[in-house]
């Protein structure tokens, strides 16, 4: 039997929700070609849902031709078709190993391999980029290294799967529930269904380290402060521990914005490199000495160091000492000792760490309350107008402190004495440059010293909506228990996610516990939801909560709606 008139399938290669993958031959050419031949599957079966796939399949096909076409470290698309209602495409088989292949025969691999793996599926990534695709499934399972190069090949883009998982709502409109990506290698914003450049990096960063560990994602510890994952660094290049570190932050806005941005700094060891500099002159002429590896690396090394080198040659000779300018929203800017009084000021954003206490819309009762911390012994107490540092909140808002901090180690070291007094405080970054990431670290975040010392369940839920409010929906989402998510979201993070972006902020009125064991407890819970559109639903539950020995934390386990 042929497959449209042509493909005689030879074997099963792989199978999942999307559909089925084979090894195939093209009958009608004389070379009776391989072929990978990938029959895709409709989430939602019916007529109008259909024809929209089909569209939408046709689109997709399209920009895997012109991928596939432009590079060759993607595979090239041969042919799309439907019969029987069923989708396919016809690819370039590409014979090799995967990266998890690999790892699974060889263990894992040396530093120069994996710095080879990266150079090149970053490069790939730039041209993809460029396209305005982001691959949203990278993976040890979606890299092949190719047998007749040894080049890395990027496979399997995420697109036309989610093109499978569109739906028609009962409003006509369409949407998809499905989130794209592979747990472990997904970033959060990714896992909310907000998918970015920088999401791409982050995955690839955590293949880069499962090939020099050998460790899943799921295998690897994460901070108990920061949140952020820890991987082992044995004799791993300060360069290499310092660019994948950064690459999985999981806060996008701290990560590489370009694959370009990351490949850059990757290949900026001073070991890699020797340029060679006209005296007087910026010379556009690069020595460079490239790492032993293979030739198809020292082609992409060749390329991306001669930019590097004139862009260092640039700032070599441009560069002059900048003045700094002390400012403060309330003085006026101080001219440093290195700075002339005819030398034009160069303002930079003002960014500090705060110890937050407490916030409100009238600043009378943000004064009252800075009185209330400087009596009780909090001297450095003080507010600022949270609408001027836009990485926090538009919100309206008088944010009110303990005390401002040059680093974050240092107010979290005060924020371990002051969670005692205020269970709700947190310490964050204020920047007036939007970009950056507030880094939140709340109270609830730090271990007890006691062993047996728990939250009590009250403050537990209280936590919970403040995470909710600080836009942490994978934190929230771990704190319910799998009942928990089955019941209310249908076990979907994405539909879970979609009700809570819809809500501007959650304003606790009170939580009080009904009923404590050590193991369970009842909560009763009087909130409102301010929501997006301006509406106000006054709300009040019920919540049963489980204590979780392994975590040290309340799990949300069910909930009743109260009249």
């Amino acid at each position: 039997m042929l497959l449209n008139n042509r493909y005689r399938l030879l074997r099963t290669l792989g199978s999942g929700g999307f559909g089925e993958t084979f090894l195939a031959e093209d009958t009608q050419i004389p070379s009776i070609r391989r072929c990978v031949i990938k029959q895709l599957r409709v989430i939602q079966d019916n007529p109008q849902t259909y024809e929209l796939v089909k569209q939408r399949f046709g689109r997709e096909a399209a920009i895997l031709e012109e991928l596939g076409d432009g590079n060759p470290q993607i595979p090239r698309l041969y042919a799309y078709f439907t019969e029987n209602q069923q989708f396919y495409l016809a690819q370039e088989y590409v014979q090799g190993k995967t990266l998890s292949e690999t790892v699974a025969s060889n263990g894992s691999l040396s530093e120069s391999e994996v710095r080879e793996v990266l150079i090149a599926i970053l490069n790939v990534l730039d041209y993809v980029h460029r396209k305005g695709i982001v691959h949203r499934d990278i993976k040890p399972e979606n890299i092949i290294i190719r047998s007749s190069d040894n080049l890395p090949v990027l496979i399997d883009f995420g697109a036309v799967r989610e093109t499978m998982a569109a739906q028609i709502n009962s409003h006509g409109g369409v949407t998809s529930s499905i989130v794209i990506g592979t747990p472990g290698f997904m970033s959060m914003e990714q896992a909310a269904g907000r998918a970015v450049f920088a999401s791409d990096l982050y995955s690839l960063g955590l293949v880069a380290i499962y090939l020099l560990t050998a460790q899943l994602p799921q295998q690897l510890e994460n901070d108990s402060y920061s949140g952020e994952i820890i991987w082992p660094k044995n004799d791993i290049s300060h360069n290499l521990a310092v660019v994948l570190d950064k690459a999985i932050r999981s806060h996008v806005r701290e990560r590489f914005s370009s694959a370009k941005e990351m490949l850059d700094a990757l290949i900026s060891e001073p070991t890699s490199q020797t340029i060679a500099l006209a005296p007087s002159t910026v010379s556009t002429s690069v020595i460079v000495k490239p790492p032993q590896t293979g030739s198809w690396l020292k082609s992409a090394l060749l390329g991306s160091l001669v930019g590097v080198g004139t862009l260092l040659a640039v700032m070599f000779f441009q560069q002059r000492q900048q003045p700094k300018i002390i400012t403060d929203k309330t003085s006026n800017p101080t001219l440093t000792p290195t700075q002339s009084a005819t030398t034009p000021p160069t303002q930079e954003p003002i960014s500090f760490y705060y110890l937050a206490d407490s916030a409100y819309r009238d600043i009378n009762n943000a004064n009252n309350q800075i009185t209330n911390l400087k009596n009780a012994g909090y001297s450095q107490a003080g507010k600022f107008w949270v609408q001027d540092y836009p990485n926090l909140s538009g919100n309206p808002y008088h944010q009110v402190y303990t005390a401002k901090f040059s680093s974050r180690s240092n107010c979290i070291d005060s924020l371990k004495n002051y969670v005692q007094r205020n269970q709700e405080a947190y310490c964050a970054l204020a920047s007036e440059n939007a970009n950056v990431s507030p880094n939140y670290f709340y109270g609830s975040q730090i271990k007890s010293s006691t062993k047996d010392s728990k939250l009590s369940p009250s403050q537990a839920v209280i936590n919970y909506y403040n995470t909710i409010n600080n836009r942490d929906y994978t934190t929230s989402w771990n704190q319910l228990t799998a009942k928990f998510q089955r019941e209310k979201s249908n076990n979907r993070y994405s539909e879970y996610t979609n009700w809570w972006n819809q809500v501007q902020r959650v304003e606790i009125e009170t939580a009080k516990s009904i009923t404590s064991t050590s193991n369970t407890a009842t909560v009763e819970v009087k909130l409102e939801y301010q929501m997006k559109s301006g509406r106000v639903i006054p709300d009040a539950q019920r919540f049963k909560l489980i204590w979780n020995q392994v975590q040290k934390n309340w799990n949300f386990d069910d909930s009743e709606k109260l009249n």
